[in-house]
């Protein structure tokens, strides 16, 4: 999800644009009359939309003005599950994390990965909009693209409107057909966003976007993610592995603007001392904070490297308690590792905000 996630998510195939549902009744009797155009009929409310040939409902929904529930908009989270009343259904990402064989019976679909193949009814608990996530579609174009490290780079996007977004939120980049990928931003809302993306050889997604050239533009959605500061003064550990360091990052600055006092520390894992990319960006944003700290590991370094070695694991279990609140990036591994030692020392699922890739 976050960041630099490669997931196999496929694009939807864009269709030109047609009028909708939400801004045109007219408009929207005539685009589903269009073949390969279905409508989708929403209980309880009786909002309807068309979906265009390949679309998810999800973004028809929203571009049409009728805001369905999600959350990590690929299909990782399932917050976007709803009941398929009638009709038959394409589900464009067989592989979602998010598919529960126990869907199947109930007839549970994941609206951001699954298209119409004929007209539609589904049913949903509530409908937004949701101030948290005013998600919206935008071009942007690659204004500065620098190494950073070792096959890392941040990549710097001019919007062509200004896009709203919490700190540790991220986007989805379409980088092609079928290819779908999210980012975290390493800052806060403005018209220009920069992500910080590792390069994975033989993954598409990642080489797609390492091998964008300045002056290209793409369609990006945003915002996306539950990952943003909540509004209390316990002692916060934000946890980053590798490239996780961009939400992380962005959420730091967050706290240094809103001049926190409580107890913050930082821990910042990587595989070795050159991953560390935006180390003197974090550790001046940590020192603006009155209780900061912050704690760089890396599991491979030689002699003169002078910190803490391992994982960024091994701090957090000497530190951990039920009591802290957690914000945690990182791909999946190190996710998955740092939610075991968080179990074990008892910390409750509402206080611990994810952005886990893949």
């Amino acid at each position: 999800m976050a960041p630099p996630s490669d997931s196999a998510a496929p694009s939807p195939q864009r269709s030109p644009v047609i009028p909708q549902a939400g801004a045109s009744p007219r408009g929207a009797r005539f685009a589903a009359e269009l073949p390969g155009h279905y409508r989708v009929t929403v209980e309880p409310s009786g909002d309807s939309f068309v979906v265009q040939p390949g679309e998810n409902i999800l973004a028809a929904g929203r571009r049409a003005g009728v805001w369905l529930p999600f959350e990590c908009g690929w299909g990782s989270c399932g917050t976007c599950k709803a009941t398929l009343i009638s009709g038959e259904v394409e589900l464009l990402f067989p592989d979602a994390p998010a598919i529960d064989p126990r869907d199947e019976r109930r007839r549970r679909k994941l609206t951001c990965q699954t298209t119409t193949a004929t007209d539609v009814t589904l049913k949903v608990t509530r409908l937004g909009p949701f101030e948290e996530r005013p998600t919206t579609d935008r071009v942007a174009q690659l204004v500065d693209k620098r190494e950073l490290g070792p096959g890392i780079c941040s990549f710097t996007f001019a919007l062509d409107a200004p896009a709203d977004f919490r700190p540790g939120q991220y986007a989805i980049l379409e980088l092609g057909p079928d290819l779908r990928r999210c980012y975290s931003m390493d800052a806060g809302p403005g018209d220009e966003i920069t992500f910080v993306a590792k390069h994975y050889e033989g993954r598409p997604g990642s080489s797609a976007l390492h091998a964008l050239k300045v002056g290209v533009s793409v369609p990006i959605a945003i915002p996306f993610g539950g990952m943003w500061l909540r509004d209390d003064d316990s002692s916060t550990i934000l946890i980053a592995g590798g490239t996780g360091v961009a939400p992380v990052l962005s959420l730091v600055r967050h706290m240094a603007e809103q001049r926190r006092t409580h107890p913050v520390t930082v821990l910042y894992g990587a595989n070795t001392p050159e991953e560390l990319v935006c180390l003197d960006e974090l550790a001046a944003v940590v020192a603006q904070l009155r209780q900061g700290k912050l704690v760089p590991v890396v599991a491979q370094a030689d002699d003169t490297w002078e910190g803490c070695r391992g994982f960024a694991t091994t701090p957090l279990g000497e530190i951990a308690t039920p009591a802290h609140r957690y914000y945690l990036a990182g791909p999946p591994p190190m996710v998955d590792a740092t939610m075991a030692v968080l179990r074990e020392c008892g910390a409750g699922l509402d206080r611990i905000h994810v952005d886990k890739f893949g």
